[in-house]
């Protein structure tokens, strides 16, 4: 054995090399460890925004700023208008609205009274002919309006994109969307955020709160996340389609067995002699399995023809008050003004909309893509109940003389959501309330759960009940639910 020591220039070598192996272990654990972080940086630039213009709404009310834009998502692009609130308003909290349908413009609420300024019975249907509106929710908030889901109103896809045409994945693209606009406006970050839709927003609706929370608690056992956590404080649900089961069972009790009826007796007998089937189908889907093949099976019995649903009727089936009207279009004065205001040059210009779409339709080619997949026979209420677990307050209203989406209907679901925490809402009765500004019913006042019925009102609260729908604004961002009594 030799007995020859190692000299110090081969010590230092071997201690080189023992330093550069630690520290080449330590660089690819670090870059290990980066390489989810890195995955989220790059998945959000996926989804990037484009401000078309910065306007001045000026109807005689002041200058009102708008922003109009698009967030550009990998499946489509959404379009939308952010309207300033009013002075202070601007720090009180975000109302974000979009419609129902499914593929229903978000469009008419600015501009038939929740926005600054609106048309008017006989006024001209353009920028200049708008007039201030006496009840905006501006006056308390910043109102977000959007055009979802893809290929609603001004959003659009292109040939290579293929946006979603169910309300769990078009969930995932209104969550993208919306945590793109909590970046580019971080001070709506700290703020309320009140998501607010009617109709089949109701479904969709709930869908997109329940895909917010699930991601936010994802995200929270995340090291290093790149995504905004930011819950809705409040939903507003109008006239809500919610539960297939519910509405359609109310649907024929109101028509059918109601006073003044809307169908007649062989319209009845035939609706009767499907219930039964339609149901069990539903329950079916409901309970045991849900495909696209079983829903468009209980679309046979459960969904009448649009004669049968709108001409057949004796009244209007959006407010029985008021005459028959077919086709739907004629249902609203407003209709056939904000269409040829928002097809106008000055229109497309002010807000900067892209030339990939051609025309605007009120129901956009999203409606037939959700129709196709027979999205709406489905049982979405039920994901709301870790959304209100988790301190989301819910306020239902309902027009009582509506009968597209019945206030029977709504009551129905509400009483069924499995949450221990509505005990109280389902031991509640509806109180009778008549004052010098509200008129109807409340279940459950003063509760973060309430449910409202409004005395001569339809489908759309807003149209003929602009006071009470901005008074609900104003106390959802004060952190209340709207309390009649």
């Amino acid at each position: 054995m030799s007995d020859k020591k190692p000299s110090p220039t081969t010590d230092r070598e071997a201690a080189r090399v023992r330093t550069l192996h630690r520290t080449t272990n330590i660089l690819k654990m670090g870059l290990a460890s980066l390489v989810p972080f890195l995955f989220a940086y790059t998945a959000y630039h996926i989804n990037t925004l484009e401000v078309t213009g910065i306007r001045n709404l000026n109807c005689g009310a002041g200058d009102n700023q708008v922003t109009n834009g698009y967030v550009h998502l990998e499946n489509g692009n959404l379009f939308f208008s952010l309207f300033e609130g009013k002075d202070e308003a601007k720090n009180n909290g975000l109302v974000v609205q979009f419609e129902g349908g499914p593929g229903a413009t978000a469009f008419d609420y600015p501009f038939i009274g929740a926005g600054p300024c609106q048309l008017t019975p006989g006024g001209e249907p353009s920028l200049s002919g708008l007039t201030p509106a006496p009840y905006p929710w501006t006056e308390h908030a910043n109102l977000l309006v959007v055009d979802f889901p893809i290929g609603a109103g001004w959003s659009y896809n292109t040939s290579d994109q293929s946006p979603a045409s169910t309300s769990d994945k078009a969930a995932e693209e209104f969550d993208d969307f919306l945590q793109v606009i909590l970046k580019q406006w971080p001070q709506f970050q700290r703020q309320p955020l009140i998501l607010s839709t009617l109709s089949y927003g109701g479904t969709t609706g709930s869908h997109i709160a329940s895909t917010v929370l699930k991601r936010n608690n994802e995200a929270k056992d995340q090291f290093w996340p790149s995504r905004v956590i930011k819950q809705f404080d409040q939903i507003l649900f109008g006239n809500p389609y919610a539960d297939a089961m519910s509405e359609i069972y109310a649907q024929w009790d109101v028509m059918c067995n109601t006073s003044p009826k809307g169908y007649n007796e062989t319209i009845c007998t035939h609706f009767r002699d499907d219930l039964t089937q339609c149901l069990d189908k539903l329950r079916y889907i409901d309970e045991v399995e849900n495909t696209k093949e079983l829903r468009l099976d209980a679309m046979k019995p459960c969904v009448k023809s649009p004669e049968i649903r709108f001409e057949a009727p004796l009244y209007n089936r959006y407010n029985r008050k008021e005459p028959r009207c077919y086709p739907t279009n004629l249902c609203f004065w407003w209709m056939g003004m904000l269409t040829e205001m928002m097809n106008s040059r000055e229109m497309r210009e002010w807000l900067g909309v892209t030339h990939h779409v051609e025309r605007w339709w009120y129901a956009g080619p999203a409606m037939f893509r959700f129709a196709n997949e027979a999205d709406h026979m489905q049982s979405a209420y039920k994901l709301l109940s870790p959304v209100l677990e988790a301190g989301t307050r819910l306020l239902a209203y309902s027009g009582l003389e509506d009968t597209m989406v019945p206030y029977l209907g709504t009551i129905s679901w509400m009483n069924r959501l499995p949450n221990p925490q509505l005990k109280t809402f389902r031991s509640s009765s509806a109180q009778t309330v008549s004052n010098d500004f509200f008129q109807g019913t409340v279940i459950n006042p003063g509760s973060d759960v309430t449910l409202i019925g409004i005395e001569g009102a339809g489908h759309l609260v807003e149209q003929t009940h602009a006071a009470l729908t901005q008074e609900m604004i104003r106390q959802a961002v004060q952190g209340k639910n709207y309390n009649p009594v």
